[in-house]
């Protein structure tokens, strides 16, 4: 039996509508919303009813948290391994994510292992908070931290385990840092361009052009398939990822769903990857199979992908035979060739938004929060635009403008 029994969808204007859902616990009617983008009202309505799906498949999978062997709640280690096998078996999260949980689950038992559920104070979260900085860890991983138990919490508090969650307005997490992203900077860029020029094309010289050209992701990389190449208009289309957790290989959707996007090819790309695409389609000829488009880019003619561990070797490897470093001085790494194409258009003046689309992330603020000013030549342009401005006057002979606007008496 489906929870919601309606769905209103509310046009909250500037492409933005949220989807409001009923439903009736314990003979009270509630709403639940949520927030998303979309062009237009066709689009929205498709949108709310994918959210409207995956809310009911996620209540529907909801699993009761077990109890302890006293039969009260469960201490907080049990408690959050049980919420995480529970979002597991519903498929309301990634392996992926799961992953992430107990990792940050692993950090939150460090200080609370002896914590039950019920018995978790918002001091407690402030000083695991402060425990966990003082061991060195950074206030990113613990600002995940927090935002896992919170949802865990939260979960805790739906199921009936608790009355109430510990995070109130006075427990934050500690503010994100964002680091300066280590990019390439022209002349670095230039020389990695002219070594893969000197060199046949191969899965790793066509990865690294797709990072440094169209910013993509490890894991898009490796997941690109052929028909997410779309040659004719000149765009990659980034509709799914490969990732590895655990040893295991899995196939999922882009990191987030700002992540499903369109990049343009830069031509000598294009090119390439138009010739290769040629060398497929006569090695599937030449043993009598059919192209499928469901072959990956990266991959060979039988259905083999680019291992995404085998890339990041091969690029360090790379990376340490010509020496790359990139603008904090540090050895580039894979990732670094998406900084890089992040960094170069925001130095060429692209708009933010453009650029926040191109890379796939959730929203402009981030972009401007780690690339904004992250070039250093963009600094200083940015300063000389500034000097001029500033040293502007009106072309007028009119002696009243030139004329003191204050009285020094």
């Amino acid at each position: 039996m489906d929870k919601y029994s309606s769905m209103t969808i509310v046009d909250l204007g500037g492409g933005r509508w949220q989807a409001r859902l009923r439903y009736k616990e314990d003979g009270v009617w509630r709403r639940d919303s949520r927030n998303f983008e979309a062009s237009s009202k066709r689009a929205a309505r498709a949108e709310g009813e994918r959210v409207r799906a995956e809310l009911e498949r996620l209540a529907a999978a909801r699993l009761a948290v077990p109890v302890g062997e006293d039969g009260g709640p469960l201490l907080l280690p049990a408690f959050l391994e049980a919420y995480v096998r529970g979002s597991e078996a519903g498929g309301g999260i990634e392996p992926t994510t799961a992953t992430n949980y107990r990792h940050a689950a692993a950090h939150i038992c460090r200080y609370l292992s002896l914590k039950r559920v019920d018995e978790l104070t918002p001091q407690d979260v402030l000083a695991m908070q402060e425990g966990l900085l003082s061991d060195g860890l950074c206030p990113n991983t613990v600002a995940r931290a927090h935002r896992f138990l919170k949802q865990a919490m939260a979960y805790a508090v739906d199921m009936g385990v608790v009355s109430r969650t510990p995070f109130t307005r006075q427990v934050k997490p500690p503010k994100r840092v964002y680091r300066e992203p280590n990019a390439l900077d022209d002349a670095t860029r230039m020389r990695l361009l002219a070594a893969l020029d000197a060199t046949a094309d191969t899965e790793l010289t066509l990865a690294v052009r797709l990072g440094l050209s169209a910013g993509l992701r490890r894991e898009e990389i490796c997941g690109l398939r052929w028909r997410d190449v779309d040659l004719g208009r000149g765009v990659v289309m980034v509709r799914q990822a490969i990732t590895q957790v655990g040893g295991k290989t899995y196939l999922k959707g882009p990191k987030t769903p700002k992540s499903r996007r369109d990049v343009p090819l830069e031509p000598d790309l294009a090119r390439r990857l138009s010739r290769r695409l040629s060398d497929v389609r006569r090695a599937c000829a030449a043993r009598d199979a059919d192209f499928s488009p469901d072959l990956y880019a990266l991959g060979d003619d039988r259905g083999a992908f680019y291992n995404p561990t085998r890339l990041t070797k091969e690029f360090g490897a790379l990376s340490k035979a010509l020496d790359l470093r990139g603008t904090t001085g540090k050895r580039v790494g894979l990732h670094d060739l998406r900084h890089t194409f992040a960094t170069y258009l925001v130095a060429k003046g692209t708009d933010v938004k453009t650029v926040s689309s191109l890379m796939g992330h959730a929203n402009a603020a981030m972009t401007l929060n780690v690339y904004a000013s992250a070039d250093p030549d963009a600094r200083l342009a940015a300063g000389r635009v500034v000097a001029e401005a500033m040293a502007e006057r009106p072309a007028t002979e009119d002696e009243g403008l030139r004329r003191p606007l204050l009285r020094v008496v």
